[in-house]
């Protein structure tokens, strides 16, 4: 979702004013601009300033870099940066969006190329705001509502879901004032266009919907909280996002649960695995099933040892590196599992087994209190820490657990820098294609986005 077009604007507008300047300068204090010379090589002075954020302008001094800037290629790491001009012996750049907090600086034309031994240290900025809501409204809003003045009458209670195109959907279940009702509204919230539009009613007289995105075909599936309720559906992009029912799944054996009223609320969300397409889901009595949306058909693929991780199963992430490792966020035991479907495993990845706490560390170390709907980006497993009121962070790549955004233990409602910024149960939690989440604040009624830069 685009965001902050007004600041980044303001920026490249000072860029290139003070590009005009350098320019003006150079021509002026040095004789001119000079072309690349393919037969010599790019030779590197130094740069300034030497630390920034994202669009921070930088100046890079040298020889043989030639005037035209489409033939000229400077990377902060691997990330390409904006070159606003040259005059080739002197370029005004824009540092990349998250190049690495350490960078080294290198420039190419044509053949030749060179890097700095120094390095530029890159700062992050992370910052939330409102996107949609903050008020409990006195009805639920239908048809489609521009973003400004969208107001949910219940809490974001459920798991998000987004799409390739960074179409935001929420699902809100049937309870309002404290009275049930048996609509479930799915909502989808698009952010350039400043609208968020209701578009379908999955009625269900118990449980709720939770809605997940299919990696194949790029659509939004809906399936029911209730064991024994096995219908399920697509928002079809093809026909305006309509609903459209996809019958019942016929499992292969029988899912263990109780016929009561345990069973209302068994699955609190369901992931696809990119790797096989299919859905998979954990319950609050350790079963577990995976399902195929295109053919319907369903496996049971409970046992005693996915029973170790019974409870509330609001978050599921696929590990990135290997597909067949699942980890599964258990609300009300305060810990993420980590199963091994090869060689069927199940043991406590972060946090402690039914200790709520707050701690950052290693895995083994930190704590969390009612973790629920996950995202990953490939480095970082994020989590929605619902009742310390903040989005945690764990690094693939070290197991080391941090606080990204919120007040830890302190519930709110404050927009602003991202460790100064409050959220009130924060639940649902997604990651769109630039690397922002968004976050389903149940008890602020409202859809935040968390911003990386």
């Amino acid at each position: 979702m685009k965001n902050c077009y007004l600041r980044r604007f303001q920026m490249l507008l000072a860029a290139l004013m003070v590009s005009f300047v350098l320019v003006s300068c150079s021509e002026s204090d040095e004789g001119g601009m000079t072309d690349h010379d393919p037969t010599k090589p790019i030779t590197l002075a130094k740069f300034w300033p030497d630390k920034g954020p994202i669009a921070t302008q930088v100046i890079i001094e040298g020889e043989n870099f030639g005037t035209n800037v489409d033939e000229i290629t400077v990377l902060f790491n691997e990330k390409p940066a904006t070159i606003i001009s040259s005059t080739g012996n002197r370029m005004l750049v824009l540092a990349p969006k998250l190049p690495g907090e350490e960078c080294v600086i290198t420039v190419k034309v044509g053949k030749k190329s060179a890097k700095f031994d120094k390095i530029f240290d890159y700062v992050v900025q992370t910052s939330v705001s409102t996107i949609a809501g903050g008020i409990q409204a006195a009805t639920q809003p239908m048809g489609t509502v521009p973003l400004a003045s969208w107001q949910s009458a219940k809490k974001l209670e459920r798991s998000l879901a987004i799409d390739s195109q960074d179409n935001l959907f929420i699902t809100i279940n049937g309870i309002e004032g404290g009275s049930w009702n048996n609509e479930n509204w799915i909502y989808m919230l698009n952010e350039e266009a400043g609208v968020i539009k209701a578009l379908h009613d999955v009625s269900r007289w118990f449980g709720y919907n939770n809605i997940s995105y299919d990696y194949k075909t790029d659509e939004i599936y809906w399936f029911g909280s209730q064991m024994g309720d096995d219908g399920y559906g697509c928002l079809s992009r093809m026909s305006d996002y309509a609903g459209i029912s996809m019958g019942n799944v016929a499992w292969d054996s029988k899912l263990p649960y109780t016929d009561n009223m345990t069973c209302w609320g068994a699955r609190s969300h369901f992931e696809m695995n990119p790797s096989d397409g299919k859905f998979y889901f954990f319950t609050n009595e350790g079963s577990c099933g995976r399902f195929d949306p295109a053919t319907g058909k369903g496996e049971n693929l409970s046992s005693d040892v996915t029973k170790e991780m019974e409870g509330d199963c609001a978050g599921v992430v696929f590990d990135p590196r290997d597909n067949n490792i699942v980890y599964v966020a258990v609300k009300n035991r305060h810990c993420i599992f980590k199963f091994d479907m090869v060689n069927d495993t199940v043991e406590v990845w972060a946090g402690k087994k039914n200790a709520a706490g707050f701690l950052d560390g290693a895995l083994d170390e930190a704590l969390f209190n009612e973790p629920c709907q996950m995202a990953c980006d490939g480095e970082y497993i994020y989590v929605a820490d619902s009742n310390n009121h903040c989005i945690r962070k764990i690094n693939l790549a070290t197991g080391y657990v941090s606080t990204l955004a919120g007040v830890a233990q302190s519930a709110g409602y404050v927009n602003g820098d991202a460790l100064n910024a409050q959220f009130n149960k924060p639940m649902g939690l997604v990651l769109d294609s630039e690397g922002n989440l968004y976050v389903g604040d149940c008890e602020n009624y409202a859809i935040r986005r968390v911003a990386t830069e």
